[in-house]
């Protein structure tokens, strides 16, 4: 089954949420193979980035526990003539390689210059199915009295409420390692709520897809700016006359 969508089913909804348990169903059935994130504006009534997921129950062996993220959003040719929103057409080329990509089902990037002479780009990455999940923990942390001690309630700590807070802990991931790593050091009197610990899942497609650009060095910008600020300077003396 492949069904259109736009972004929002990726990650809207949280943990315990429809939205998320309806991802969760999805991924814990081992039933979604693949996300393909298309071109914008190749619809005829909007612009939006749109998915399509690709669902099935009897997925090949070498794709069970894994689900393909395909960002196919740079594999299209520009359209003559626009025809309401839409402006770009996934042509045959455009769709070959598309399919190329979900059928070796590996971690690459396919580019193909079309017979138009258009350069097209599709990605694909392999995630662990188990990586889309995490745990929603809640951090409680006590009441303390004038004197900074700690409040007790049937010889337990009484829980701030003013102070509570939630982390996200991947599945794959220890929980209460986790907490002893990125909790406690910070705040040593906390403690989790486990009764409202809850597991949600989102696909984080834009993450996945990033590409770290390095920054140009501060003393180039310091120079460039350096240059134009002596242009600037030059032109006006140029317009005014020096005083």
């Amino acid at each position: 089954m492949a069904i259109i969508q736009n972004g929002s089913s990726l990650f809207t909804g949280d943990a315990g949420s429809g939205q998320s348990e309806i991802r969760r169903y999805l991924i814990e059935n081992d039933w979604l193979d693949a996300i393909v994130q298309l071109p914008n504006s190749c619809f005829y009534n909007t612009g939006i980035a749109t998915y399509i997921w690709l669902v099935m129950k009897d997925k090949a062996a070498e794709h069970k526990g894994k689900v393909q993220l395909i960002d196919a959003s740079q594999c299209f040719e520009q359209r003559r003539k626009n025809i309401g929103d839409k402006r770009v057409d996934i042509t045959g080329e455009c769709r070959d390689l598309i399919v190329r990509a979900y059928g070796e089902h590996m971690d690459q990037n396919y580019e193909l210059t079309t017979k138009n002479d258009t350069k097209i780009v599709v990605k694909s990455r392999i995630l662990d199915s188990v990586s889309l999940g995490y745990s929603k923990i809640t951090v409680e942390t006590p009441q303390k009295d004038a004197d900074g001690k700690i409040i007790l309630k049937k010889d337990k700590p009484a829980a701030d409420s003013s102070k509570r807070d939630t982390e996200k802990v991947p599945l794959d991931e220890d929980i209460d390692e986790y907490f002893k790593r990125e909790v406690l050091p910070y705040n040593p009197d906390a403690w989790i709520d486990k009764k409202k610990t809850v597991v949600g899942y989102e696909i984080p497609f834009t993450r996945t897809f990033y590409e770290y650009k390095q920054f140009e060095p501060s003393e180039q910008i310091a120079a460039r700016i350096e240059a134009h600020e002596k242009t600037l300077i030059t032109k006006l003396h140029d317009l005014f006359g020096e005083e």
